[in-house]
């Protein structure tokens, strides 16, 4: 059987798996990656995310996160190996009306009968973004299991984002464990530079079997810029509210399966306060689908 050479995700990010609808209230990512040869892959991405305060007012709110919307479109370069892979992504994209936060979220709310948002006025305010996002994955071998039908795999990961959006770094650590673990699904989220592509070759994946397995991680790292806090690197932003926490975790916990040629992954996502004034930490649902052909 010959490997999949075209991989498709559609990831969907909301807080409404918590029962929140707060700070980082939803985020879509549509990526594609397509590969030249075993080691290298081009990859194209759609990304937007949406931002609202905790209350409910049609005025901006001292001490919540402002309203702010992201849209962007992505391209990037994979490069694949067996202990070590990279990922690097260019983004370009608009913040205020042009990212369609507002109306997508209006759309939403008006289909499932739930609350509207009324305080768009005060959103952080249109501009065009340009962004950088690098990933860097690294298998630990020495923390490699196999025992009958069951593995565990792990890798140490790193990121850094410059840009006119988020200007940021950080490590993290990724463990998994179940039976016949893909390539696919070592890290997944909404965050340039990640994929439905794994970096990381797996030698003694059988792509004709069915796989499932528990995957956990965590990542750390400084924020010394974020727009949708900080507002816009070019126009003024009257309206902020909140001042940024640099010092950020996420943990994630999820179950991924694949079967026949289908990746499945839903999880939680615990993400540490990302303003001073934020009162708890961020839960929010990640779910995806990914096709590989």
């Amino acid at each position: 059987m010959p490997a999949p050479r075209h991989h498709f995700r559609v990831l969907f990010e909301n807080d409404s798996a918590a029962d929140t609808d707060e700070s980082y209230s939803h985020g879509t990512r549509l990526d594609y990656a397509q590969d030249w040869d075993e080691h290298n892959s081009w990859g194209l991405s759609l990304t937007q995310n949406i931002y609202t305060p905790t209350t409910h007012t049609q005025a901006c709110v001292p001490g919540e996160h402002p309203y702010a919307g992201y849209l962007a479109l992505g391209a990037a370069y994979l490069r694949r190996g067996d202990w070590v892979g990279c990922s690097t992504e260019l983004q370009l994209g608009t913040t205020g009306n042009p990212s369609f936060a507002r109306y997508s979220q209006d759309a939403v709310h008006r289909a499932c009968g739930l609350e509207r948002w009324e305080g768009w006025s005060y959103q952080v305010p249109a501009e065009p973004t340009v962004q950088l996002s690098s990933r860097q994955d690294y298998r630990l071998a020495f923390m490699e299991c196999r025992s009958g039908s069951w593995q565990s795999d792990a890798l140490l990961f790193t990121r850094e984002n410059v840009g006119t959006v988020n200007l940021s770094g950080g490590v993290g650590l990724v463990l998994r464990w179940g039976h016949n673990l893909p390539e696919s699904m070592a890290v997944n989220g909404n965050h340039a530079a990640d994929f439905g592509r794994g970096l990381l070759r797996v030698s003694d994946y059988r792509p004709e079997e069915m796989s499932y397995f528990l995957v956990g991680s965590v990542y750390g790292g400084y924020v010394a810029r974020d727009i949708t806090i900080d507002g816009g690197v070019f126009r003024s932003f009257p309206h902020k509210t909140c001042s940024r926490k640099p010092w950020q975790l996420e943990g994630q916990l999820g179950l991924g399966v694949v079967r026949r040629g289908v990746d499945y992954f839903a999880g939680m996502v615990c993400h540490s306060r990302t303003y001073r004034t934020e009162d708890k930490n961020h839960l929010y649902g990640s779910f995806a689908i990914t096709l590989h052909w």
